[in-house]
C-alpha cells in the first residue's frame, strides 16, 4: 500500500482543506515530515490510518475528537486517501461523527458518520461495515497490526527492548495472538488439580466405606475387622473378609428362616383349634339372641300392619285435594297474562309522558336556535374585514423589523471596532515591552559573545611557546599574545543566552504581526462602519452614531410592540369569524332536527294514547274471572295443596316401610333360628386353655427368631452394598491416579515446571520462536547502526531455574567479546537497538500477516540522542529499508536530517489559528 494523494478538511489542526500530492515522493527512498511543535505532523498519519480504518493512531485520540477547532462551522470534516495496491489504485473517503450548522434554518445538527470505497473497477462500497471489512481484506491486516507494521510511534522504542520476561509476554500475547497457550497452560493445571482431588475423594470414600462393614460382637473375625477400619489390611485382604462375612450370615439366615417356617405351620393349627371353639360358644349364645329377638320382632309386626289400614282409609280426602290443585294450575297462566298487560300498560303510560316532556324540551330548544341563528348572522358581517387588516399589519410590521436588524448588525460592527481598537492598543504596547526586552537581550548576548571568544583566544595564547608554529596562523613568533577577559561565560551560559535572545526576538516578530493583522482589522471595521452610518444618518460619526442607533431601535421596538398588540386583536377577531363560520350552519342543522323531533313526537304521542286506552279494558275484563288477587296468592294455594298430598303420600310410604321391614326381619330370624339349632347338634371337645398357653409360647419363640434373622439381613444388607462400594471405587481410583499422572506430566510441561528442567511455560516457548526471528532480522539492522559493534541475543543461562524466563534480552559487545543486559547500554546505544528491534518486529509481523508488504512506513522522533557518526549509521539503516521500492516517512526535529533530506513535508502553524502543510522537494 502507497499513499498517492491525501486530501484533509477541517482534521485536527488542518483548519480547511489541505491537499497532499504525495506521488511527487516517488516511489521509495526517505522523506522528512518536519515543522512547529504541536503543529499536526503526526496527525498526517493519523489521516491516513483514519481513511482506511475509521480511527485514529493513538488510543486517545478517538474518531468523534478529529474534527478542527479551527474550522469554519460550515467547513465539512472529512478524509480522502488515493493510494494503490498491487499496481491498483483505490480511493476512500471517510468522515466522523460531528455537530454543524443546520443547512435550512437556524441551530445545529449531528453529522453522521460516513465511508466509501471507489475500486478500481468503478465499484462503490458506501456502508461504513463493509468498507471496513473491504479495506481489511484487500490489506490483509487489521489496523493494530498496519500501526505495528506501518509506524515506529514516538515513545514506543524502549518499552519492547527494557522489558521483563513476563512483561514481553504480554505484549506478545497481544501481537502474536498466543492467549490460546496460555489457555491450554491453565486448563491442563485445573484439569490436574481437578483429578487430584478426584482421586483424593475416590480414597476418603474407599476408607469411609470398609469402616462401613458391620459384624457381631462376639464373632470372632471382628478383630480382623478391626485392622481392616484401621488400614492395616490391604484391598484383597478385605475384600475377602467381606465375602466371607457375607457367605457365613447368609448360611445363618436360612437356618434361621427354616426355624420360623416350623413354628409357623404349628401356629396354624393352634389357630385352627381355637377357632373351632370359638365359633361353638358363639353359636349357643347367637341361637338364645335369635329367639328373644323373633318374639319382640312379630309384636312390631301387628302393630305396623294396623298402622297401614288406617293410612290406606283417607285415600278419598287425597283425591279432593288433586282436584283443587289442577283446577289452580290451569288459571296461572291468566295470572301472567294480567301482570303482562299491566306492565304494558305502565310502560305506554310512562313512555306518553317521557314523549309530552321531551316536545315540551324540544319546544323551547327551536326558539332558542333561531334566536342564535340571527346573531351569529349579524356578527358574521362586522368581522368580514378581519383578514385585510391583518395582512396590512404583518406587512407593516415586516418592515420595522428589517430597519431594527438593520440597525442592529451596525450596532455590533461599530461595537467590534470599538473593541479592536482596544486590542490594538494592547497589542502595541505589548510590542513595545518585546521591543525593548530584545534589544536588552541582544546587547547581552552581543557582549556575552565577545568576551567568550576574547576568553578562547586567551585559552589558546596561554600554550604559545617562541619558536613553535601558531595553531591558527602559522607564526613561530609571538609578540602581543591575547589576554584572558575577566568573567566571561561558558558555553552552555552563552547558548542559554542565545537561546533567550532568540526567544526574545520571535516574541517581538509574534508581537508585530499581532499588531499588523489588528490594525488592518481596525481599518476594515472603520470603513465599513462610516459607510453605512453616512447610509443611515448621514454626516455622523462612528462615536456619535451608537446613541442614534440606540434611541431609533427604542422607536422601533415601541411601534412594533403596538403592531404586536393590533395583529392581536386582528388575529382575536380572525379566529372568532372562523369560529362563527363553524357555527352557523351547524346550527342552522340543529334547528331543522329539532323541528324533525317536533313532528315525530307529536305522532307518537297519539299513537300511544290510542293503545293505552285498549289495554286498560282487557285489563279490567280478565281481573273479573280470577279468583284470586294475582298470581302469587294463587301460587300460595297450590303450595299448601302440593304440600298436602306429599304428606299423605308420605305417611302412606312409611307406614308400607315400616311394615315390610319388619316382616322381612321376622322372616331372617326364624331362618337363622334353624341354621343355629343344626350347628349346635355336634359337640365340642377342645381345650381352649391349654391351645391358648401353646400359641403364646410360639409366639415367644417366632419373636426372638425374627430379631435374629432381622439382625442377619441388615448386617448382610451393609455389608454388600459397602463391597460394592468398595469394588467401584477402588476402580475409579485406579482410572483417577493413571489420568492423573499422565495429565500432572502435561501440566507440569507446559507450566515450566519439570523438575531440574528451564522454567519456560508452553506460551513463553512458543513467544521465543517468535522473539528469535524477531532478533534475528533486527540484528540485520543492529549491525549496521552500530558498525558491526552490536548484536542482540537471547539470554539462555538462566541460573537456579527457580522463575520463569525465555524472553530476556542480552547485547554481544564484539569489540571487546563480552555478554551484558541491553539495560547497560547508552542511551544513543539504546535507541538504535530499540529501533532495530521495532524494524524486526515489524518485519516480523508482516510475514505471519501471510507476507503482506506495505510499500511505505514512518519512522517517528528519537534520532535527537544520537552523535552525528550514530546518525550517519541509523540513515544507513534506514536507507536500507526503502530498497524494493519503499518509501519511508521520518518525523524529527532535528536540523541534520533537514539538511540530509531532500523530500520533505513542511508543517506550520498558522497566526490566525490551525496549521498548513506543504510538500517541498530540494534538487
Amino acid at each position: 500500500m502507497r499513499p498517492l494523494k491525501l486530501t484533509m478538511s477541517a482534521f485536527g489542526p488542518y483548519a480547511g482543506k489541505t491537499i497532499l500530492d504525495m506521488s511527487a515522493l516517488g516511489e521509495s527512498g526517505l522523506y522528512l515530515i518536519t515543522g512547529d511543535t504541536g503543529a499536526g505532523k503526526t496527525t498526517l498519519f493519523d489521516a491516513i490510518v483514519y481513511a482506511l480504518y475509521g480511527e485514529a493512531s493513538g488510543e486517545n485520540r478517538e474518531a468523534s475528537m478529529l474534527r478542527s477547532k479551527y474550522a469554519d462551522p460550515d467547513t465539512p470534516t472529512e478524509v480522502e486517501l488515493i493510494f494503490t495496491y498491487s499496481d491498483k489504485t483505490y480511493t476512500v473517503r471517510r468522515n466522523p461523527e460531528y455537530e454543524r450548522p443546520k443547512a435550512r434554518g437556524e441551530g445545529i445538527t449531528r453529522q453522521l458518520a460516513g465511508a466509501e470505497l471507489i475500486c478500481p473497477d468503478g465499484t462503490v462500497i458506501n456502508k461504513q461495515r463493509d468498507v471496513d471489512a473491504a479495506i481489511k481484506r484487500l490489506l490483509g491486516i487489521d489496523r493494530n497490526q498496519f500501526l505495528q507494521i506501518a509506524m515506529i510511534a514516538q515513545g514506543e522504542f524502549l518499552k519492547l527492548l527494557l522489558s521483563s520476561t513476563e512483561e514481553r509476554k504480554k505484549i506478545f500475547r497481544q501481537l502474536f495472538k498466543t492467549e490460546r497457550y496460555q489457555l491450554l497452560q491453565d486448563k491442563l493445571k485445573a484439569e490436574e488439580s481437578a483429578l487430584k482431588n478426584l482421586c483424593s475423594t475416590a480414597l476418603f470414600s474407599m476408607k469411609q466405606y470398609i469402616c462401613g462393614i458391620v459384624c457381631k460382637e462376639n464373632d470372632e473375625i471382628a478383630p480382623l475387622l478391626q485392622k481392616a477400619k484401621l488400614g492395616e489390611l490391604g484391598l484383597e485382604e478385605v475384600l475377602a473378609l467381606a465375602e466371607d462375612l457375607i457367605a457365613r450370615y447368609e448360611k445363618e439366615y436360612e437356618n434361621v428362616s427354616l426355624r420360623i417356617s416350623g413354628i409357623e405351620e404349628q401356629l396354624a393349627t393352634v389357630n385352627a383349634n381355637l377357632g373351632k371353639a370359638e365359633e361353638y360358644e358363639k353359636a349357643k349364645a347367637s341361637l338364645i339372641s335369635a329367639n328373644s329377638e323373633l318374639e319382640e320382632k312379630e309384636k312390631l309386626l301387628s302393630e305396623a300392619n294396623l298402622a297401614l289400614e288406617a293410612e290406606r282409609a283417607k285415600q278419598p280426602e287425597k283425591e279432593q285435594i288433586e282436584l283443587n290443585f289442577a283446577r289452580i294450575s290451569a288459571e296461572l297462566p291468566q295470572y301472567d297474562e294480567h301482570v303482562r298487560l299491566t306492565d304494558q300498560y305502565a310502560a305506554l303510560d310512562k313512555a306518553l309522558t317521557e314523549k309530552r316532556a321531551l316536545r315540551e324540551n324540544a319546544l323551547r330548544c327551536e326558539a332558542e336556535l333561531q334566536d342564535q341563528i340571527g346573531r351569529l348572522k349579524a356578527e358574521n358581517e362586522s368581522l368580514a374585514d378581519a383578514g385585510a387588516e391583518k395582512e396590512r399589519l404583518i406587512r407593516e410590521r415586516e418592515q420595522y423589523e428589517n430597519e431594527k436588524e438593520k440597525l442592529s448588525l451596525l450596532y455590533k460592527e461599530i461595537t467590534e471596532y470599538s473593541n479592536c481598537v482596544k486590542k490594538l492598543e494592547q497589542y502595541q504596547e505589548e510590542y513595545r515591552k518585546c521591543t525593548l526586552k530584545a534589544e536588552a537581550d541582544n546587547h547581552r548576548y552581543v557582549c556575552s559573545n565577545k568576551a567568550f571568544l576574547d576568553e578562547q583566544a586567551g585559552i589558546l595564547a596561554d600554550s604559545l611557546r617562541d619558536g613553535q608554529p601558531c595553531p591558527v596562523c602559522g607564526a613561530t613568533a609571538h609578540p602581543n599574545p591575547a589576554q584572558k577577559s575577566n568573567g566571561a561565560p561558558s558555553k552552555e551560559e552563552l547558548e542559554l543566552l542565545k537561546e533567550a535572545c532568540d526567544m526574545a526576538n520571535e516574541a517581538m516578530r509574534q508581537a508585530s504581526e499581532r499588531c499588523s493583522v489588528m490594525r488592518d482589522r481596525v481599518k476594515t471595521l472603520q470603513a465599513s462602519a462610516e459607510t453605512k452610518i453616512s447610509e443611515q444618518f448621514g454626516n455622523v460619526s462612528i462615536d456619535g452614531a451608537g446613541d442614534l442607533i440606540v434611541n431609533e431601535g427604542k422607536k422601533l421596538h415601541s411601534d412594533i410592540t403596538d403592531i404586536n398588540k393590533r395583529l392581536l386583536e386582528s388575529e382575536k377577531k380572525l379566529a372568532r369569524k372562523a369560529q362563527v363560520d363553524a357555527a352557523l350552519p351547524e346550527s342552522e342543522k340543529k334547528l331543522e332536527a329539532v323541528q324533525a323531533e317536533l313532528s315525530a313526537l307529536s305522532s307518537d304521542i297519539a299513537g300511544n294514547a290510542s293503545k293505552s286506552d285498549e289495554i286498560k279494558s282487557q285489563i279490567d275484563k280478565l281481573a273479573s274471572k280470577l279468583a284470586f288477587t294475582d298470581k302469587n296468592a294463587a301460587e300460595k294455594e297450590l303450595l299448601k295443596l302440593q304440600n298436602a298430598k306429599e304428606a299423605y303420600a308420605a305417611s302412606l310410604k312409611a307406614a308400607e316401610s315400616k311394615y315390610t321391614r319388619i316382616n322381612t326381619a321376622v322372616i331372617a330370624l326364624k331362618a337363622s333360628i334353624i341354621q343355629l339349632e343344626k350347628q349346635l347338634e355336634n359337640e365340642c371337645n377342645v381345650n381352649r386353655e391349654k391351645e391358648l398357653e401353646q400359641k403364646r409360647l410360639l409366639l415367644s419363640e417366632k419373636s426372638l427368631l425374627m430379631k435374629t434373622a432381622d439382625s442377619l439381613s441388615t448386617m448382610n444388607a451393609v455389608n454388600t452394598s459397602a463391597l460394592a462400594d468398595i469394588k467401584r471405587t477402588s476402580r475409579d481410583l485406579l482410572v483417577y491416579e493413571k489420568q492423573y499422572a499422565s495429565v500432572k506430566a502435561l501440566a507440569d510441561t507446559a507450566v515450566g515446571n519439570v523438575k531440574g528442567k528451564e522454567k519456560v511455560m508452553l506460551e513463553t516457548y512458543i513467544q521465543m520462536n517468535y522473539f528469535d526471528r524477531i532478533i534475528r532480522r533486527a540484528n540485520t539492522r543492529l549491525l549496521v547502526m552500530s558498525g558491526g559493534q552490536y548484536e542482540l541475543k537471547r539470554r539462555k543461562n538462566i541460573g537456579d531455574n527457580r522463575s520463569q524466563s525465555g524472553l530476556d534480552l542480552n547485547v554481544i559487545d564484539h569489540y571487546n567479546g563480552t555478554e551484558r543486559a541491553v539495560q547497560t547500554l547508552s542511551g544513543g546505544e539504546s535507541f538504535k537497538a530499540s529501533l532495530s528491534l521495532a524494524l524486526g518486529l515489524s518485519d516480523e509481523i508482516q510475514s505471519s500477516a501471510g507476507g503482506i508488504r506495505l510499500d511505505s512506513m514512518f519512522v517517528d522522533e528519537g534520532f535527537g540522542s544520537l552523535d552525528s557518526e550514530s546518525l550517519e549509521q541509523a540513515m544507513k539503516a534506514l536507507n536500507g529499508l526503502t530498497e524494493g521500492k519503499k518509501l519511508v516517512g521520518i518525523i524529527s526535529h532535528v536540523d541534520t536530517l533537514k539538511e540530509r533530506i531532500d523530500k520533505q513535508l513542511l508543517v506550520k502553524k498558522e497566526k490566525s489559528g490551525g496549521s498548513i502543510c506543504k510538500i517541498i522537494i530540494n534538487e
